[in-house]
């Protein structure tokens, strides 16, 4: 008479608990979500572009042990994390708006929690691990919440603009500007999800400007012609224009 002995499946504990593997998956189906729709409202193609390298890097991690997904998903957490938890940090001091800090905020935490995932995913650990990643990066949220309530601002200067520009879908919303010689102050309001810059290199000019933030700079300027432009990576090509000193 055989008797029958019950062989417990180790995939299923595995699957009962969260792994590296699904929280990178979720991780990166969070990041794709959230930046894709910010990407819808705003009308950024930078943040689509980024969006859909989420979703190719999840596909990817079906393919020959996924590797290749696990690396560029590493890269765009990086990449993400780098700008989104600068600009926390900026737009906490600066004392904007709430959906300046959030969306950064958010962002950083699924970095954070993804970031670990993707360096992780293949090794052994203890298996309360990627729960505790999870909660780090969640918890990367709530302090972004309480320094917002919590942080002082820094201290407003009453200035007179002598010209807003906006960047929008890695544009700025004008290619020339004219102004009055002497002490010029212009305002950079940026609309899209990553950083932009207003840089004059012959007039020492380098304006950095978060998500959903608003800064201005003043500086003396000669009457001439000068060439303004986004320092970062890649936009120099589309955000470019002209400032005329009279």
């Amino acid at each position: 008479m055989q008797t029958a002995v019950a062989v417990a499946d180790p995939s299923v504990h595995t699957m009962s608990r969260l792994s590296w593997r699904r929280l990178l998956v979720i991780s990166a189906a969070l990041a794709a979500v959230a930046i894709l729709a910010v990407a819808a409202v705003l009308g950024d193609v930078e943040a689509v572009a980024i969006g859909t390298g989420f979703v190719l890097g999840s596909v990817l991690l079906r393919w020959r042990r996924g590797l290749a997904g696990r690396i560029l998903l590493g890269l765009l957490f990086v990449d993400v994390l780098a700008w989104m938890a600068l600009g926390v940090v900026t737009n906490i001091r600066a004392d904007e708006a709430l959906g300046a800090v959030a969306v950064p905020a958010m962002l950083s935490g699924i970095s954070v929690a993804g970031l670990i995932a993707a360096v992780a995913e293949g090794r052994v650990t203890a298996r309360w691990a990627p729960g505790a990643a999870a909660a780090l990066g969640g918890a990367v949220v709530l302090a972004a919440g309480v320094a917002a309530v919590v942080v002082p601002a820094e201290p407003a200067v009453a200035t007179t603009t002598d010209v807003r520009v906006v960047s929008e879908d890695v544009a700025f919303d004008t290619a020339a500007l004219d102004v009055t010689a002497g002490e010029v102050t212009i305002e950079l309001a940026n609309r899209d999800l990553f950083w932009h810059t207003f840089t004059v290199d012959e007039l020492g000019v380098d304006l950095a400007v978060p998500v959903n933030g608003d800064r201005q700079v003043t500086f003396d300027a000669d009457p001439g012609t000068y060439r303004f432009y986004c320092r970062i990576p890649g936009h120099e090509t589309r955000m470019v224009g002209t400032l005329t000193v009279r």
